[in-house]
Parts: C-alpha cells; structure tokens; sequence
C-alpha cells in the first residue's frame, strides 16, 4: 500500500524516542542528559511522564545552542555532565538526544567514551534522533541496559519457570495497577517474574535479566530487548497482553510451550487477522500500539459471532521509524463499523464516518488528558464483551 505522509489534519504523533529512553529509565538510579535546545525534554515532562509526583528522578538536558551546534563544540556538554554527576553521583548516565544533534551527526559513543573517563561513572550512548516514536527510545535503552550491565552467564542458573516482562513504562501502561495485574497474572498460573524492564523494579534487579527462560514482551518496546537477549543465551520471547480470561490463559499456555521447546511465539498466532492492512467493510478496527492492539483484536475475536456482532476484529498500528499515517487511519474508518481507539482520533473517525466508536485511552498519544479514563485491562476480570458495548455514535 502507498503511504501519504503528507501533514495530518486529523491525527496526532505518538510520543518520541527521546522520551521512550527517559522513561525506561526513569526508576533505574542514573541520570538522563537529553541534548537539545530544550524542547523535547519539557515535553517529556510536561505531557510524558506521570511519576514526577510522587518518585525523583535525574532528568536534564543540555540547552544546546546554535552556535555550538554550528561549531559542533562538545566541550560545554561534556563539562556540564561531569560536573553533573560530580555533584549529584548517580549510578550511571543515560546520554540522548533530539533531532538537531541528528543533524549534526553528534558522536554519541565518542563523548560517552569522554565523559566516562573524566567521571568514572558509566555513560550509556543512545542514538536517538527525536523522530522516531517511543517504541524505539524504550528499545534502545534496554538494550544498552543489558549490553551494559547484565551477565548473560546467568541464565544458567534461571529458575525454569521464570520470566521477564521487557517494555514495560507508564507510556503503554499509565500508572493504575496495570503493572501489578499484569505481574500477578502471569504468577497465578505458575509462572515467577524475574524483572520488570523498566518499572517496578529496581536496578539490581534489572541486572540479573539473564535469570529467566522466557521474555514476555508486552509492548514492541520490549522486541529489540528480546531480541538481544535471544542471540546472547538463546533465551525465548512470546509477544502478547492478557487482555480478558481467554488472552491470560493463552498467553500463559504460549509461554509454557515456549519453556518447553525454546520456540518464539505470539498470542495472536491462532486467530489471524493480524495483517496491517486488511480491514474489510463491517469490521471493528483497533488502533494502538502493536502488541496492544494485536492482542485486543484477538481478544475480540474469540468471542462468540454473537458477542461481537458477528464482526471479525483488525489491528492498525503506528510503525515506530514511521508513525501512523494519517491516510492509512482515515482509509481503516472509513471501512470500519467500529473504532476502538484513543479519544483523540474521534476526530479522525469523525472523519472517515464510521457506525461506532469506543474510547480507550493511550498515554503515548494523549498523555495525561485521559489518564483517569484508562482501565487495567491486562488480567482475566477485563471484559472484552462490555468493551464492545461501550461505544457510541460518531
């Protein structure tokens, strides 16, 4: 399908990859240097980050201005970050940046390298750009995380029925008990969470990664994660939520039969439908992050004919180097009868005119203007069926 990437009128972007670093590192003891003018970083904190009220956390950024990006003098930041870190001694520092050093082509190994040395605190280099979404800011955090500070060796000792949760932040799963259910699922049908990657849980914990058979990424922020960890140990990833009773026990048997036989797996493999593209005349389109949407659209799907309305339900969601384009969203309404979606793209749906539309709040899109409104929708007592008889006339 061509995409038209022409300005939106009707949608917004997702939340940025400078953003999706922060996050995931938010509760993890380092400090976050974000280099950039300072837009970026007031975004994060005004609109991205709902645990400022009640957890501290090391955030700055640089304040780059033009002529030192014109000059391309790395000396100011490299100065300010150690002295930085002199004073305030975090754990580790977590070097991003925006779209101007992008333009640049600011080296962020080689001033990581000079700023470690002078301070002697470790430096995690995360080429960001600022033009990507958060799925990949949070993908390349973990994965520095892990190439930094885990042990792969460890896995030799991981308890057989032990697990990782990878792509976890309030971004995905605000800051209700989405985390904790989401956790206390998978324990009750057997299953022990080694980490939390990242929230929840501490650094010494996160450290001891390898100490699991089996990755459950529950956002496609936590793929590059899985995937790292998969070539260093061999370790398994199942890709799915426990939207609903049906979902939790899928995703439960899928990750049992991934510790038996190593094999990866998703929780949507039986039901189909998961094709970017292919929503029919009469069908319920579900927009959102990927695995969210993935497995809310299966969720819906195995429901009885008559609970769904006899509708088949189909995914569509934002591609993290490439977003959303506006066209594809107004093309799925448009052939949709029902939208679940984040309220924002009821104008959207307005648009493309479809019978119904549901709102389901999503803080990488909206942030907090909905916050109040998500649901814990990640453990068995979530209803699919009373979703579905949520919606409301456009």
């Amino acid at each position: 399908m061509k995409r038209d990437y022409q300005t939106h009128v009707f949608t917004m972007t997702y939340t940025a990859d400078v953003s999706g670093v922060c996050s995931a590192m938010y509760e993890l003891g380092g400090m976050s240097v974000l280099h950039d003018p300072s837009g970026c970083n007031s975004t994060y904190s005004t609109h991205d980050e709902p645990r400022w009220f009640d957890t501290d956390s090391l955030m700055y950024v640089s304040g780059l201005d033009e002529v030192t990006a014109v000059m391309g003098d790395d000396s100011v930041l490299i100065s300010d970050v150690v002295q930085a870190a002199r004073d305030l001694n975090p754990r580790f520092i977590t070097l991003c940046g925006a779209s101007i050093p992008h333009i640049i082509a600011f080296d962020y190994r080689g001033v990581a390298h000079l700023i470690e040395k002078e301070c002697g605190i470790p430096v995690l280099p995360v080429a960001t750009d600022g033009l990507k979404s958060y799925t990949s800011g949070v993908g390349l955090a973990l994965r520095a995380f892990l190439e930094r500070f885990a042990d792969p060796a460890e896995h030799e000792t991981a308890p057989a029925n032990a697990v990782n949760l990878l792509g976890v932040t309030p971004l995905d799963f605000s800051i209700n008990d989405n985390v904790k259910v989401l956790r206390r699922t998978l324990e009750n049908a057997g299953l022990a969470v080694n980490a939390c990657m990242a929230m929840g849980d501490s650094f010494e914990t996160l450290t001891h990664a390898y100490r699991a058979r089996c990755n459950v990424v529950v956002s496609s922020a936590g793929r590059r994660a899985a995937r790292y960890m998969k070539r260093k140990c061999g370790i398994p990833s199942v890709e799915g939520l426990p939207i609903g009773a049906d979902m939790a026990a899928a995703l439960a048997d899928a990750v049992r039969q991934s510790l038996a036989d190593g094999l990866d797996r998703t929780v949507w493999d039986a039901f189909g439908n998961t094709g970017r593209y292919t929503v029919p005349d009469g069908g319920v389109v579900v927009i959102g992050e990927e695995v969210f949407a993935k497995s809310l659209a299966a969720a819906v799907n195995r429901l009885s004919p008559d609970k769904r309305g006899g509708r088949e339900a189909y995914p569509l969601w934002p591609d993290e180097d490439e977003g959303l384009p506006e066209a594809e969203v107004i093309a799925a309404v448009r052939a949709a009868h029902t939208v679940i979606a984040d309220p924002l793209y009821r104008v959207a749906a307005r648009a493309g005119a479809p019978a119904e539309f549901i709102p389901f709040p999503h803080e990488a899109y909206s942030g907090r203007i909905y916050r109040a409104d998500i649901p814990v929708f990640t453990g068995p007592d979530f209803s699919v069926e009373s979703l579905l008889t949520g919606g409301a006339s456009i």
